[in-house]
């Protein structure tokens, strides 16, 4: 039991000791990785949407 606690204990100093150091890095990589995305600015002369198909449907018979 002793062995598993100073594992444990080594490894939360080397944690520690690596987020010290290297804390504007872990910090800039959290922000990157799951802050807020600025929205994308919307064009006001945007063209309209086309499909790449024209879809005309079948004359109607009326000889019922």
């Amino acid at each position: 039991m002793l062995i598993y606690s100073l594992v444990g204990l080594t490894f939360i100093i080397w944690t520690g000791i690596y987020f010290l150091y290297f804390r504007q890095q872990v910090i800039a990589w959290f922000s990157n990785r799951f802050g807020k995305d600025r929205p994308v600015p919307v064009e006001d002369d945007a063209p309209e949407a086309q499909l790449p198909f024209s879809y005309t449907p079948p004359p109607k018979d009326d000889k019922s």
